[in-house]
């Protein structure tokens, strides 16, 4: 009987008497999703905030909770519905999503959940069987200095080399999102085939000195003319075809490399878009509504108002602000109403960001219109960021206008942003699937690379 108390007294310090306080779970969505939740309150006064650590994404407030009678419910714009029962001992909370006709199992867990490392199994581990040489690159005019990794073939002289330029935003020089490190890999499979590649932190970012508060995509540019002079200046690569490769936004600046320097040797896109780019990040936000399960009519309303809206940023002065009213005046302007929701201040710092406002100008086609060196554009079919199909069929159409003698677009089955195998190409999949690059991406750059340059 001793002993019985003392389990129960056990038991009842190590579960909840209610559900207040932190619940975590893996959610059976496509792709496992971790979710932490932040439960207070009691029975329809619950306040419920979710965490997504796969996305880095925390303090989400939910809608419409409720705990009653032992069953939790919930709702989001894109996992859609929850409800689960608590169980007897109080240590668990067993439910489901309901989206869409279909249910995703979630069982929550008290406590807060382990840290666990995400298993990327394709980062290189030395011995790498290549070169490898940590370079800086002096930008006098910027007064900056960048940061990076060249790695060579060992004991001959390099097929080709390989600038690779990251996309948006302050990236590493492995474009390190998520615990991958896509251009590590990409580095690494090209270098053991024969090819030098040099791959670089962005300004201001790792190892790399300079400011990023002012940059634009001009800039930014600049800085990879610099990278460039610099591998034309390399003891051991001297007389080597030389030529860029980028990822997404990465992709726009190799074609501005490309139209300004008719040397270079190629130029290898992937996952870029083609067309005027604040489209296309009007584009981006309304898929991302559409996945989120906005009513079709907003989702048109908004895509609309963030069309005009980024023609107009991209009229301006990258120094010329612009705040809430303006904002308001210029949908009345266009005739619109976008979402009905006033734009946030986040929203509006973003509007008034150096860089934003210079990529909202860039306009691929006109840039691809100059480019006479060999090209391959590559995206994936799922692509939800910049979609295969219409991007690629850009690309093709202004190339050939051009009268353009050597190029290939590719669209690879199956494949997301990120260039990974996915289910459905969604961006919360990223960090869940453990895959970083695909090889059929990783071959078919290196297939179309082996065709132009032999060894030498």
């Amino acid at each position: 009987m001793h002993d019985e108390n003392t389990r129960l007294t056990q038991q009842s310090a190590q579960t909840p008497r209610t559900i207040d306080g932190t619940w975590h779970g893996t959610v059976d969505f496509d792709v496992p999703v971790p979710i932490v939740l932040h439960i207070d309150g009691y029975a329809t006064q619950l306040s419920i905030v979710a965490d997504f650590p796969q996305l880095r994404s925390a303090g989400l407030p939910l809608r419409e909770t409720s705990f009653i009678e032992g069953t939790l419910r919930f709702t989001t714009r894109s996992l859609g519905d929850y409800a689960g029962h608590l169980c007897a001992d109080g240590s668990t909370i067993e439910g489901f999503f309901s989206k869409e006709a279909r249910r995703y199992a979630l069982t929550l867990h008290f406590g807060a959940a382990p840290p666990v490392a995400p298993a990327r199994p394709q980062t290189p581990q030395a011995p790498f069987g290549y070169d490898v040489e940590h370079v800086h690159v002096d930008h006098a005019a910027a007064n900056c200095r960048l940061a990076g990794t060249l790695t060579m073939p060992s004991g001959s002289a390099a097929r080709a080399v390989v600038l690779l330029i990251t996309g948006s935003g302050a990236m590493d020089r492995d474009e390190t999102v998520f615990g991958h490190k896509p251009f590590w890999v990409l580095a690494d499979h090209l270098s053991r085939h024969g090819y030098a590649v040099l791959r670089l932190d962005d300004r201001g970012v790792g190892e790399s000195s300079g400011a990023r508060v002012a940059i634009t995509v001009a800039d930014e540019a600049d800085d990879m003319v610099v990278a460039l002079d610099f591998l034309c200046r390399h003891r051991r690569l001297q007389g080597a075809p030389l030529g860029v490769v980028g990822h997404s936004m990465g992709g726009v600046i190799a074609m501005a490399l490309a139209a300004r320097q008719p040397d270079l040797a190629f130029i290898v896109t992937l996952g870029s878009p083609a067309g005027f780019l604040g489209d296309a990040f009007a584009e981006r936000e309304c898929a991302a509504l559409q996945t989120s399960g906005a009513d079709p009519d907003a989702v048109v309303r908004h895509g609309e108002f963030t069309r005009a809206l980024y023609r107009e940023l991209g009229n301006r002065a990258v120094d010329e602000p612009i705040d809430a009213a303006q904002i308001a005046a210029l949908a009345e302007r266009s005739g619109v109403t976008g979402n009905g929701t006033p734009p946030s201040e986040e929203w509006i710092a973003r509007f008034n960001q150096p860089w934003f406002r210079s990529a909202c100008r860039q306009d691929p086609a006109a840039l691809l219109q100059h480019v006479r060196a060999p090209l391959l554009a590559i995206n994936g079919s799922l692509d939800v960021q910049a979609l295969a199909k219409p991007n690629l069929a850009a690309i093709r159409n202004v190339l050939a206008a051009t009268g353009h003698a050597d190029f290939e677009t590719v669209e690879l089955p199956g494949l997301n942003h990120l260039l990974q195998t996915c289910p459905t190409g969604a961006v919360y999949e990223y960090p869940a699937i453990e895959e970083t690059f695909a090889p059929l991406a990783l071959e078919t750059v290196r297939a179309w690379l082996d065709r132009r340059f032999r060894p030498r």
